[in-house]
């Protein structure tokens, strides 16, 4: 019964985690709907998300971040960029990833 009940909890843990990630990530790409559309698929300054994997989307949003990466125009991206935690980059690379 003990085991049953330590399983229990460990599966209610997980899911509860994962769960709030995804909320956080919907919640974060939320503020990136205007400029990049709702699947990801509207073209702002030449670039497109739908299509990026996972990786390529945390490069792009740690290289805003840390001002390594985008063209003339990434001043808007480097202030958002720099809002985001390493845990907010991953949430956005896996819904991003998703589109």
């Amino acid at each position: 019964m003990k085991r049953i009940l330590i399983v229990f909890s460990l599966a209610l843990f997980l899911a509860t985690g994962f769960s709030a990630h995804a909320a956080d990530a919907v919640k974060l790409y939320a503020r990136c709907m205007g400029c990049h559309g709702g699947d990801g698929s509207k073209v702002q300054n030449g670039t497109v998300l739908k299509g990026m994997s996972e990786p390529q989307v945390i490069m792009a949003l740690q290289g805003y971040r840390d001002g390594s990466y985008g063209g003339s125009k990434k001043g808007l991206m480097k202030n958002i960029a720099a809002k985001l935690t390493d845990a907010d980059i991953k949430a956005l690379g896996e819904r991003i990833a998703k589109f």
